[in-house]
Protein backbone atom coordinates (compact mmCIF):
# COMPACT_ATOMS: atom_id res chain seq x y z
CA UNK A 1 0.00 0.00 0.00
CA UNK A 2 2.81 2.30 1.04
CA UNK A 3 4.26 1.55 -2.59
CA UNK A 4 0.81 2.61 -4.35
CA UNK A 5 0.69 6.41 -2.22
CA UNK A 6 4.33 6.57 -3.04
CA UNK A 7 3.73 5.75 -6.76
CA UNK A 8 0.91 8.07 -6.94
CA UNK A 9 2.26 10.94 -5.16
CA UNK A 10 4.99 10.95 -7.14
CA UNK A 11 3.01 11.11 -10.52
CA UNK A 12 0.88 13.58 -8.67
CA UNK A 13 4.16 16.15 -8.73
CA UNK A 14 4.54 15.34 -12.54
CA UNK A 15 0.90 15.97 -13.41
CA UNK A 16 1.30 19.64 -11.79
CA UNK A 17 5.18 20.04 -13.11
CA UNK A 18 4.20 19.74 -16.74
CA UNK A 19 1.62 22.09 -17.84
CA UNK A 20 1.18 19.89 -21.31
CA UNK A 21 0.00 17.53 -18.74
CA UNK A 22 -2.24 19.08 -16.12
CA UNK A 23 -3.67 21.18 -19.05
CA UNK A 24 -4.73 17.97 -21.09
CA UNK A 25 -6.33 16.55 -17.82
CA UNK A 26 -8.40 19.61 -16.35
CA UNK A 27 -8.05 22.43 -19.12
CA UNK A 28 -8.26 21.41 -22.43
CA UNK A 29 -11.71 18.60 -21.86
CA UNK A 30 -13.53 22.34 -20.39
CA UNK A 31 -12.41 24.53 -23.66
CA UNK A 32 -13.56 21.87 -25.92
CA UNK A 33 -16.96 21.53 -24.57
CA UNK A 34 -17.14 25.45 -24.23
CA UNK A 35 -16.13 25.81 -27.86
CA UNK A 36 -18.43 22.82 -29.74
CA UNK A 37 -21.65 23.73 -27.34
CA UNK A 38 -21.29 27.31 -28.45
CA UNK A 39 -21.06 26.30 -31.87
CA UNK A 40 -24.03 23.80 -31.89
CA UNK A 41 -25.75 25.98 -29.30
CA UNK A 42 -28.87 26.52 -31.24
CA UNK A 43 -30.61 22.89 -31.89
CA UNK A 44 -32.87 23.49 -34.91
CA UNK A 45 -31.79 24.78 -38.70
CA UNK A 46 -34.64 28.09 -39.23
CA UNK A 47 -34.73 29.96 -41.56
CA UNK A 48 -32.27 28.18 -44.67
CA UNK A 49 -32.56 31.00 -47.20
CA UNK A 50 -34.94 30.48 -50.78
CA UNK A 51 -35.54 33.24 -53.45
CA UNK A 52 -38.50 32.51 -55.46
CA UNK A 53 -38.41 32.87 -59.61
CA UNK A 54 -42.57 33.73 -59.90
CA UNK A 55 -42.94 33.54 -63.94
CA UNK A 56 -46.14 33.25 -63.51
CA UNK A 57 -47.15 35.52 -61.18
CA UNK A 58 -50.75 34.16 -60.23
CA UNK A 59 -52.35 33.77 -57.24
CA UNK A 60 -51.34 30.14 -56.46
CA UNK A 61 -47.78 31.37 -57.25
CA UNK A 62 -48.43 33.43 -54.79
CA UNK A 63 -50.09 30.90 -52.40
CA UNK A 64 -47.23 28.54 -52.69
CA UNK A 65 -44.85 31.71 -52.27
CA UNK A 66 -46.51 32.48 -48.65
CA UNK A 67 -46.81 28.57 -47.40
CA UNK A 68 -42.85 28.46 -47.93
CA UNK A 69 -42.26 32.03 -46.10
CA UNK A 70 -44.42 30.57 -43.31
CA UNK A 71 -42.48 27.16 -42.51
CA UNK A 72 -40.37 27.39 -39.66
CA UNK A 73 -37.46 26.24 -41.97
CA UNK A 74 -36.98 28.23 -44.74
CA UNK A 75 -37.55 31.97 -45.09
CA UNK A 76 -38.48 33.29 -48.62
CA UNK A 77 -35.40 36.05 -49.21
CA UNK A 78 -36.66 37.84 -52.72
CA UNK A 79 -39.48 37.16 -54.99
CA UNK A 80 -37.59 37.35 -58.52
CA UNK A 81 -38.97 37.66 -62.17
CA UNK A 82 -34.83 36.22 -63.65
CA UNK A 83 -33.30 32.76 -63.25
CA UNK A 84 -30.50 34.60 -63.86
CA UNK A 85 -30.37 36.94 -60.77
CA UNK A 86 -31.50 33.86 -58.60
CA UNK A 87 -28.79 32.02 -60.06
CA UNK A 88 -26.36 35.16 -59.11
CA UNK A 89 -27.28 34.89 -55.67
CA UNK A 90 -27.65 31.59 -55.21
CA UNK A 91 -23.83 31.58 -55.95
CA UNK A 92 -22.99 34.62 -54.04
CA UNK A 93 -24.13 32.85 -51.17
CA UNK A 94 -26.58 35.53 -50.69
CA UNK A 95 -29.18 32.42 -50.47
CA UNK A 96 -28.78 28.52 -50.51
CA UNK A 97 -31.42 27.75 -53.44
CA UNK A 98 -34.14 28.93 -55.79
CA UNK A 99 -36.96 27.63 -57.16
CA UNK A 100 -38.95 28.71 -60.20
CA UNK A 101 -42.76 28.99 -60.77
CA UNK A 102 -43.13 28.73 -64.50
CA UNK A 103 -45.71 30.84 -66.86
CA UNK A 104 -48.75 28.78 -66.74
CA UNK A 105 -48.22 27.51 -63.45
CA UNK A 106 -52.12 28.26 -61.40
CA UNK A 107 -54.13 27.26 -65.09
CA UNK A 108 -52.50 24.22 -65.15
CA UNK A 109 -52.72 23.31 -61.62
CA UNK A 110 -56.51 23.56 -62.07
CA UNK A 111 -56.76 22.11 -65.24
CA UNK A 112 -55.41 18.77 -63.82
CA UNK A 113 -52.41 18.90 -66.53
CA UNK A 114 -48.89 17.98 -66.01
CA UNK A 115 -46.65 20.82 -64.07
CA UNK A 116 -42.77 21.13 -63.64
CA UNK A 117 -41.06 23.31 -60.94
CA UNK A 118 -37.51 23.29 -61.11
CA UNK A 119 -35.64 23.96 -57.79
CA UNK A 120 -32.05 24.49 -57.48
CA UNK A 121 -30.24 23.98 -54.25
CA UNK A 122 -26.66 24.12 -52.69
CA UNK A 123 -26.05 20.42 -52.13
CA UNK A 124 -22.26 21.69 -50.82
CA UNK A 125 -23.90 21.95 -47.97
CA UNK A 126 -26.02 18.65 -47.52
CA UNK A 127 -28.48 18.96 -44.26
CA UNK A 128 -29.31 23.11 -45.50
CA UNK A 129 -29.65 21.23 -49.25
CA UNK A 130 -31.66 18.89 -47.71
CA UNK A 131 -34.22 20.99 -45.82
CA UNK A 132 -34.76 23.02 -48.78
CA UNK A 133 -35.32 20.21 -51.09
CA UNK A 134 -37.72 18.31 -48.40
CA UNK A 135 -39.77 21.75 -47.42
CA UNK A 136 -39.89 22.55 -51.26
CA UNK A 137 -41.48 19.09 -52.05
CA UNK A 138 -44.24 19.15 -49.18
CA UNK A 139 -45.29 22.79 -49.95
CA UNK A 140 -45.68 21.83 -53.60
CA UNK A 141 -47.76 18.96 -52.99
CA UNK A 142 -49.86 20.73 -50.45
CA UNK A 143 -50.32 23.79 -52.47
CA UNK A 144 -51.07 21.59 -55.82
CA UNK A 145 -53.81 19.50 -53.69
CA UNK A 146 -55.38 22.75 -52.78
CA UNK A 147 -55.81 24.21 -56.27
CA UNK A 148 -56.91 21.29 -57.64
CA UNK A 149 -59.55 20.34 -55.14
CA UNK A 150 -60.78 23.79 -54.98
CA UNK A 151 -61.26 23.81 -58.30
CA UNK A 152 -63.23 20.60 -58.13
CA UNK A 153 -65.14 21.75 -55.65
CA UNK A 154 -66.21 24.76 -57.26
CA UNK A 155 -67.65 22.24 -60.25
CA UNK A 156 -70.02 20.70 -57.52
CA UNK A 157 -68.38 18.17 -55.88
CA UNK A 158 -68.01 17.88 -52.24
CA UNK A 159 -64.84 18.30 -50.14
CA UNK A 160 -64.52 14.56 -49.50
CA UNK A 161 -64.79 13.52 -53.41
CA UNK A 162 -62.42 16.23 -54.38
CA UNK A 163 -59.71 15.12 -52.25
CA UNK A 164 -60.31 11.29 -53.19
CA UNK A 165 -59.68 12.72 -56.54
CA UNK A 166 -56.56 14.60 -56.34
CA UNK A 167 -55.07 12.75 -53.35
CA UNK A 168 -56.13 9.22 -53.58
CA UNK A 169 -53.34 7.63 -52.03
CA UNK A 170 -53.09 9.05 -48.33
CA UNK A 171 -49.29 9.10 -47.07
CA UNK A 172 -48.40 9.24 -43.16
CA UNK A 173 -44.49 9.87 -42.70
CA UNK A 174 -42.95 9.12 -39.37
CA UNK A 175 -38.98 10.20 -38.83
CA UNK A 176 -37.31 7.29 -36.50
CA UNK A 177 -35.09 9.07 -34.13
CA UNK A 178 -34.32 12.54 -34.22
CA UNK A 179 -37.48 13.79 -35.92
CA UNK A 180 -37.03 17.42 -35.59
CA UNK A 181 -32.87 17.41 -36.82
CA UNK A 182 -31.99 18.45 -33.72
CA UNK A 183 -28.06 19.09 -34.71
CA UNK A 184 -27.36 18.84 -30.39
CA UNK A 185 -28.78 15.25 -30.71
CA UNK A 186 -26.55 13.82 -33.52
CA UNK A 187 -23.40 16.37 -33.78
CA UNK A 188 -22.90 17.68 -30.08
CA UNK A 189 -23.91 14.13 -29.02
CA UNK A 190 -20.74 13.00 -31.34
CA UNK A 191 -18.14 15.44 -31.65
CA UNK A 192 -17.86 15.68 -27.76
CA UNK A 193 -16.86 11.80 -27.03
CA UNK A 194 -14.65 12.16 -29.97
CA UNK A 195 -12.71 14.86 -28.72
CA UNK A 196 -12.92 13.13 -25.31
CA UNK A 197 -11.13 10.08 -26.68
CA UNK A 198 -8.63 12.12 -28.64
CA UNK A 199 -7.85 13.92 -25.29
CA UNK A 200 -7.47 10.64 -23.60
CA UNK A 201 -5.08 9.30 -26.00
CA UNK A 202 -2.81 12.03 -25.48
CA UNK A 203 -2.41 12.16 -21.63
CA UNK A 204 -1.79 8.63 -21.77
CA UNK A 205 1.01 9.32 -24.34
CA UNK A 206 2.31 12.78 -22.19
CA UNK A 207 2.04 10.53 -19.08
CA UNK A 208 4.29 7.77 -20.27
CA UNK A 209 6.07 8.90 -23.27
CA UNK A 210 7.61 11.46 -20.98
CA UNK A 211 9.26 8.64 -18.98
CA UNK A 212 11.32 7.97 -21.96
CA UNK A 213 12.13 11.37 -22.95
CA UNK A 214 13.35 12.22 -19.55
CA UNK A 215 15.21 9.34 -18.89
CA UNK A 216 13.69 8.80 -15.79
CA UNK A 217 11.60 5.18 -16.23
CA UNK A 218 14.68 3.56 -13.86
CA UNK A 219 13.44 6.16 -10.83
CA UNK A 220 9.77 5.53 -11.95
CA UNK A 221 10.41 1.59 -11.46
CA UNK A 222 12.08 1.90 -8.76
CA UNK A 223 9.87 3.31 -6.58
CA UNK A 224 7.37 1.02 -7.31
CA UNK A 225 9.94 -1.67 -6.27
CA UNK A 226 10.61 -2.87 -10.10
CA UNK A 227 7.10 -4.84 -10.13
CA UNK A 228 5.73 -3.25 -14.16
CA UNK A 229 1.73 -3.92 -13.10
CA UNK A 230 2.39 -1.73 -9.59
CA UNK A 231 4.11 1.24 -11.67
CA UNK A 232 1.14 0.96 -14.35
CA UNK A 233 -1.15 1.31 -11.89
CA UNK A 234 0.13 4.20 -10.20
CA UNK A 235 1.06 5.47 -13.50
CA UNK A 236 -2.05 5.40 -14.97
CA UNK A 237 -5.35 6.07 -11.84
CA UNK A 238 -4.77 9.97 -11.73
CA UNK A 239 -5.40 10.02 -15.65
CA UNK A 240 -8.09 7.30 -15.55
CA UNK A 241 -10.08 8.52 -12.91
CA UNK A 242 -9.96 12.24 -14.30
CA UNK A 243 -11.19 11.44 -17.99
CA UNK A 244 -13.68 9.13 -16.34
CA UNK A 245 -15.40 11.96 -15.04
CA UNK A 246 -15.19 13.72 -17.89
CA UNK A 247 -17.06 11.45 -19.94
CA UNK A 248 -19.23 10.79 -17.33
CA UNK A 249 -20.19 14.76 -17.22
CA UNK A 250 -20.78 14.55 -20.86
CA UNK A 251 -23.19 12.02 -20.67
CA UNK A 252 -25.26 13.22 -18.18
CA UNK A 253 -25.17 16.67 -19.99
CA UNK A 254 -26.27 14.63 -23.32
CA UNK A 255 -28.73 12.77 -21.36
CA UNK A 256 -30.09 16.39 -20.17
CA UNK A 257 -30.10 17.92 -23.26
CA UNK A 258 -31.72 15.40 -24.89
CA UNK A 259 -34.53 14.78 -22.05
CA UNK A 260 -33.61 11.06 -22.43
CA UNK A 261 -33.81 10.08 -18.85
CA UNK A 262 -37.29 8.68 -19.01
CA UNK A 263 -36.18 5.88 -21.57
CA UNK A 264 -32.40 5.88 -22.28
CA UNK A 265 -30.62 4.08 -19.48
CA UNK A 266 -27.71 6.56 -18.64
CA UNK A 267 -25.74 3.44 -16.44
CA UNK A 268 -25.70 1.58 -19.86
CA UNK A 269 -23.81 4.79 -21.98
CA UNK A 270 -21.70 5.55 -19.24
CA UNK A 271 -20.50 1.14 -18.66
CA UNK A 272 -20.24 1.70 -23.02
CA UNK A 273 -17.96 5.39 -22.41
CA UNK A 274 -15.86 4.15 -19.43
CA UNK A 275 -14.64 0.40 -21.76
CA UNK A 276 -13.53 2.75 -24.68
CA UNK A 277 -12.12 4.67 -22.32
CA UNK A 278 -9.86 2.06 -21.27
CA UNK A 279 -9.62 0.47 -24.74
CA UNK A 280 -7.95 4.03 -25.77
CA UNK A 281 -5.76 4.07 -22.82
CA UNK A 282 -4.42 0.82 -23.61
CA UNK A 283 -4.16 1.75 -27.32
CA UNK A 284 -1.86 5.38 -26.50
CA UNK A 285 0.04 2.74 -23.60
CA UNK A 286 0.72 0.20 -26.82
CA UNK A 287 1.74 3.06 -29.28
CA UNK A 288 4.30 4.42 -26.76
CA UNK A 289 5.80 0.84 -26.08
CA UNK A 290 6.72 0.26 -29.91
CA UNK A 291 7.82 3.58 -30.38
CA UNK A 292 9.72 4.56 -26.75
CA UNK A 293 9.88 8.22 -28.96
CA UNK A 294 7.95 10.83 -27.38
CA UNK A 295 7.19 13.21 -30.39
CA UNK A 296 6.62 9.92 -32.97
CA UNK A 297 3.69 8.55 -30.28
CA UNK A 298 1.75 12.00 -30.12
CA UNK A 299 1.71 11.68 -33.73
CA UNK A 300 0.80 8.32 -33.77
CA UNK A 301 -2.12 8.71 -31.77
CA UNK A 302 -2.35 11.71 -33.55
CA UNK A 303 -3.23 10.08 -36.84
CA UNK A 304 -5.71 7.02 -34.91
CA UNK A 305 -7.76 9.48 -33.03
CA UNK A 306 -7.98 12.36 -34.84
CA UNK A 307 -9.53 11.85 -38.68
CA UNK A 308 -11.75 9.05 -36.60
CA UNK A 309 -15.10 11.44 -36.59
CA UNK A 310 -15.31 11.17 -40.70
CA UNK A 311 -15.47 7.54 -40.24
CA UNK A 312 -18.05 7.07 -37.45
CA UNK A 313 -21.14 7.37 -40.02
CA UNK A 314 -22.06 11.34 -38.57
CA UNK A 315 -20.55 13.43 -41.59
CA UNK A 316 -20.90 9.76 -43.99
CA UNK A 317 -22.88 7.09 -44.14
CA UNK A 318 -21.30 4.06 -43.52
CA UNK A 319 -22.68 1.21 -45.69
CA UNK A 320 -21.51 3.25 -48.45
CA UNK A 321 -18.17 3.73 -47.85
CA UNK A 322 -15.22 1.68 -49.71
CA UNK A 323 -13.88 -1.66 -48.35
CA UNK A 324 -10.73 0.05 -46.73
CA UNK A 325 -12.72 2.83 -45.30
CA UNK A 326 -15.14 0.24 -43.72
CA UNK A 327 -12.28 -1.78 -42.72
CA UNK A 328 -10.32 1.55 -41.12
CA UNK A 329 -13.64 2.10 -39.45
CA UNK A 330 -13.43 -1.35 -37.59
CA UNK A 331 -10.38 -0.87 -36.09
CA UNK A 332 -12.10 2.40 -34.09
CA UNK A 333 -13.32 1.42 -31.02
CA UNK A 334 -15.16 5.01 -30.99
CA UNK A 335 -17.03 4.07 -34.04
CA UNK A 336 -18.51 1.29 -31.86
CA UNK A 337 -19.01 3.87 -28.97
CA UNK A 338 -21.12 6.25 -30.96
CA UNK A 339 -23.27 3.69 -32.57
CA UNK A 340 -23.84 2.36 -28.41
CA UNK A 341 -24.73 6.09 -27.77
CA UNK A 342 -27.21 6.16 -30.86
CA UNK A 343 -28.70 2.96 -29.70
CA UNK A 344 -29.02 3.67 -26.42
CA UNK A 345 -30.45 7.76 -26.44
CA UNK A 346 -32.94 6.83 -29.99
CA UNK A 347 -33.88 3.48 -29.29
CA UNK A 348 -33.91 2.97 -25.23
CA UNK A 349 -31.45 0.35 -25.89
CA UNK A 350 -30.20 -1.29 -22.43
CA UNK A 351 -26.43 -2.97 -21.72
CA UNK A 352 -27.82 -6.26 -22.10
CA UNK A 353 -28.83 -5.22 -25.98
CA UNK A 354 -25.56 -3.50 -26.70
CA UNK A 355 -22.95 -5.68 -24.96
CA UNK A 356 -22.43 -7.61 -28.38
CA UNK A 357 -21.06 -4.73 -30.13
CA UNK A 358 -19.32 -4.13 -26.74
CA UNK A 359 -17.26 -7.25 -26.63
CA UNK A 360 -15.54 -5.97 -29.81
CA UNK A 361 -14.27 -3.31 -27.86
CA UNK A 362 -13.20 -5.08 -25.03
CA UNK A 363 -11.50 -7.57 -27.37
CA UNK A 364 -9.21 -4.42 -28.38
CA UNK A 365 -8.34 -3.31 -24.46
CA UNK A 366 -7.30 -6.99 -23.96
CA UNK A 367 -5.20 -6.64 -27.13
CA UNK A 368 -3.54 -3.47 -26.60
CA UNK A 369 -2.67 -4.17 -23.05
CA UNK A 370 -1.11 -7.43 -23.69
CA UNK A 371 0.67 -6.47 -26.42
CA UNK A 372 1.78 -3.18 -24.48
CA UNK A 373 3.09 -5.05 -21.24
CA UNK A 374 4.88 -8.03 -23.38
CA UNK A 375 6.35 -5.16 -26.01
CA UNK A 376 7.47 -2.93 -22.68
CA UNK A 377 9.15 -4.99 -20.88
CA UNK A 378 11.76 -5.66 -23.39
CA UNK A 379 12.64 -1.80 -23.36
CA UNK A 380 11.72 -0.37 -19.98
CA UNK A 381 16.06 -0.98 -18.83
CA UNK A 382 17.53 -0.22 -21.99
CA UNK A 383 19.12 3.26 -22.04
CA UNK A 384 18.88 2.92 -25.95
CA UNK A 385 15.23 4.10 -25.70
CA UNK A 386 15.74 7.10 -23.13
CA UNK A 387 16.22 10.48 -24.00
CA UNK A 388 14.11 10.17 -27.36
CA UNK A 389 12.48 13.30 -27.61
Amino acid sequence: MNLFITGLNREWQRIISQPSYWASLFLLPLVAFVIVWAIVITPNITDVSLDIVDLDGSKASRDLAFRLDASASVVVEHILHSEQRALERAKGKESFGFLVIPKGYHGKLVSGQFVELNAYVNQQNFMLGNILSNQIIRQVIEDGTKESALELMMGGQIKEQALANVYPLKLSRSVLGNSYLNYQSFLLAALLPHLWHVIVMMVTVIALGSEFKNGSVKQWMQVSNNRLSLAMLTKFSVPVLVMAIWICLIDIFVFRMLGAGGYASLGSLLVASWLTQLCYHFAGFLIVAITTNYRLSLSAAAFYTTPAFAFVGVTFPTFNMNWMSQLWQSLLPISVLIQVQNDILHWGATLFDVWPKLTIVALYALLFGVLGMLTIRKKLYDKHYWFKH
